[in-house]
């Protein structure tokens, strides 16, 4: 009961700081969909690809997946919308690819909006989609289960995963996160749009940053430590995927560095952040190596494209989708078909 009040109190709380917070938000929203919009368009006039009119399938900044509904174990999660062809989330908040044939495994897929499959066109480009096609490819057909939300941490799709688990057994539990960890929320304690007060007194705006990465790091690799118990009480595997992000791409393109400027405002500097998806990266690898979990690393998948991957630090259109629905079914495979649980870069495989 407590919790459940909590819960309620929580999600009311974070809904009338959005409120009172929109104006100050503004500054940053018309700029930011501005560049968001331009980057987009131009992973596809770079590429001589025509334009999809419809844009990202959720709309700029998920304009087109509506507000977001409480849920009493994750604070809130996406609503329940069908747009034909773009958007498929059920009243649980749940997307789905299922196998034209009798699927050989189950597997569940946790995290924010990159996980959610945002920015891509449509649902057939979707990372998910893409990889649900190659696994069916390789004669490991799958339905898979996608539980994922704008701006979630660790810690809700930890709860997440928590419920889901109570009537489910999955044969993989993957987490395609740990960018949002880093950047959302005042501090490693706080949710994205939990109020915060500032030093000044002040309530602070919605992406203020205390720089408290190491903090951060600590609470997101807790979070998967705590997962993995609970993946491995249901009989199951887990991978986590560090994922891409515009900080870790060596060579950007003009619109890229001008959106990952914008993007950098909170932060301490680019090399802050970069310092703490390093320590990630040590702490999962040496996870792997103690047998408590697999990884990839796909932090840096796109560096080989050329043309504009990302709309801003975190996501990334059709392009980027492709590359990501490969690299993965290229792992999966070798963790459930042929049991390797050496360490296959996400760099091994860009297209």
């Amino acid at each position: 009961m407590k919790k459940n009040i909590f819960t309620v109190a929580m999600f009311v709380l974070v809904a009338v700081f959005f409120a009172l917070m929109w104006g100050v938000a503004q500054r940053y929203l018309s700029q930011g969909k501005d560049l968001n919009r331009v980057a987009w368009e131009s992973s596809y006039s770079e590429r001589k690809v025509k334009l999809p009119e419809s844009g990202p399938r959720d709309g700029y900044w998920g304009s087109r997946r509506g507000n977001a509904v409480e849920d009493r174990h994750t604070i809130w999660r996406d609503a329940e919308v069908h747009v034909s062809g773009l958007l498929d989330v059920d009243a649980s908040g749940y997307q789905y690819f299922r196998s034209p044939e009798s699927a050989r495994i189950r597997i569940v897929i946790l995290g924010a909006s990159v996980a959610s499959g945002a920015y891509a066109s449509a649902i057939d480009n979707t990372y998910f989609n893409i990889l649900g096609t190659e696994l069916r490819r390789m004669g490991l057909p799958a339905d898979i289960v996608v539980i994922a939300s704008g701006a979630w941490k660790s810690t809700q799709e930890l709860s997440a995963l928590g419920h889901y688990l109570q009537g489910v057994k999955p044969d993989l539990v993957i987490f395609l996160n740990g960018l949002n960890d880093l950047t959302g929320g005042a501090t490693a304690r706080h949710l994205y749009g939990e109020p915060f007060q500032s030093p000044n007194g002040e309530i602070a705006d919605p992406l203020y940053h205390t720089h408290d990465y190491r903090q951060r790091v600590r609470a997101y690799i807790d979070n998967m430590i705590a997962a993995r118990e609970l993946v491995a009480a249901r009989g199951a595997r887990m991978l986590v995927v560090l994922q891409p992000s515009l900080n870790e791409r060596s060579a950007r393109t003009a619109i890229e560095e001008k959106v990952l400027k914008a993007s950098l405002v909170p932060h301490e500097s680019s090399k802050a952040l970069a310092n703490s998806y390093a320590e990630i990266r040590g702490e999962l690898l040496r996870l792997e190596k103690s047998g408590e979990m697999d990884f990839l690393d796909c932090s840096q998948i796109f560096d080989r494209e050329r043309e504009t991957a990302f709309a801003d630090l975190w996501h990334f259109s059709d392009f980027g989708h492709r590359v990501l629905g490969g690299v993965l079914a290229d792992r999966i495979t070798a963790i459930l078909k042929n049991g390797n649980k050496e360490n296959i870069s996400g760099r091994s495989r860009v297209n």
